[in-house]
């Protein structure tokens, strides 16, 4: 005679009873660690899961600031290229010719491309007159300075000036919005500075000798580094569209009382090849470049962004070397070598120091 078993099961719904055999017993004892045992390991798949799919994440972010970073390299080999175009130009137009119609061709290409958006953005009064502030300094006076420093100086000389615009919008964003930089990212700029002057002063640290290109080309660094912070305040409330219209349309009505005389009086016939450069470099260097620069900028920050900067003059001298013959000096590659290198710790200061730290730790 079998006993009898009860198995009183308790679940949320309410109770079961259920009465079995000592064989239908221990087949139920059975399924209950089977079903016990496949949970665990549905569990254990969903956490492995979870976890690919963390790591997953993490690799298209990263794979998404890298793209990041070779946007804003390419709008910064095209501004390289800018020194050698400009040098071109100078000797057919005066410098706030060349201007002049270069911002004529970006709102002109602007204006096509992006009207929908130009003209339904909306922005407030302090907005406007960041605006208006950005177009006169960024635009105005920026394309003013840099064409008329390629008259007294070299596109090398211009460019390695312009390098050490990183550094100041490091100071101007750590004085106005307290931005936190540990003593890597410092040491990368002494660096960079370092790197800058030594080319600057060809090899003399101690004697700088700064003549009229030199003053118009610090005049450059200095309005776009002010430019790049203003375009990062407002690129969280506008369109990058509407910023790089309105900035080089304030810059152009700006620029154009100051033209107009210099148009009118000398009118020299330049070949069509240089019409054709002039137009084609400003819809490239002055609005797609510009364009996207004022779009991505905001991802990375306008300190990191402005960093890449420094390629600038590297990429200057070898442009320079192709299409000028200018072949770059010791002292020069020196000097590249050594802001290439203050980039790197400026850039990944972040990592370095994490890694200093996981040492410290295991050790």
């Amino acid at each position: 005679m079998q006993a009898q078993f009860k198995i009183r099961t308790q679940l949320r719904q309410g109770e079961i009873d259920i009465d079995e055999n000592p064989l239908t017993f221990r087949a139920t004892v059975s399924l209950s660690y089977r079903l016990r045992y496949f949970a665990w390991e549905a569990k254990r798949i969903f956490s492995i899961e979870a976890s690919i799919l963390t790591l997953s994440c993490e690799k298209v972010q990263e794979m998404k600031q890298l793209t990041t970073y070779m946007i804003l390299f390419s709008c910064v080999f095209f501004w390289a290229s800018n020194f050698i175009i400009g040098s071109i130009l100078i000797n057919h137009w005066e410098p706030i010719v060349i201007a002049i119609y270069r911002l004529i061709i970006i709102v002109l290409f602007l204006g096509c491309i992006h009207w929908q958006a130009i003209v339904h953005v909306t922005f407030t009064r302090n907005d406007f007159l960041l605006l208006m502030i950005a177009g006169i300094l960024g635009v105005a006076i920026n394309h003013y300075s840099f064409y008329a420093s390629l008259q007294y100086t070299s596109p090398i000389t211009a460019a390695l000036i312009l390098a050490c615009a990183p550094i100041v919008t490091s100071l101007l964003n750590k004085m106005i919005y307290k931005e936190y930089r540990n003593s890597i990212f410092w040491i990368g700029t002494f660096i960079s500075l370092m790197g800058v002057s030594l080319i600057i002063t060809k090899g003399a640290l101690l004697v700088i000798s700064i003549g009229k290109g030199e003053i118009l080309s610090l005049v450059t660094m200095l309005s776009f580094a002010l430019f790049l912070i203003i375009v990062n305040h407002l690129s969280l409330k506008i369109p990058a569209e509407a910023i790089t219209f309105y900035t080089n349309l304030v810059g152009l009505i700006v620029l154009t009382p100051f033209g107009t005389t210099i148009m009118t009086q000398k009118n020299m016939p330049v070949e069509f090849s240089y019409w054709f450069l002039l137009i084609v470099s400003a819809i490239i260097i002055h609005g797609i470049s510009n364009l996207m620069w004022n779009r991505k900028m905001k991802d990375i920050g306008s300190t990191n962004a402005s960093l890449l900067l420094n390629f600038e003059p590297a990429i200057a001298m070898i442009l320079s070397a192709v299409f000028l013959h200018q072949l770059p000096t010791i002292i020069q590659i020196y000097g590249s070598v050594l802001i290439l290198l203050g980039i790197l710790l400026c850039v990944y200061y972040k990592e370095i120091k994490a890694l200093s730290f996981i040492k410290r730790k295991a050790s």
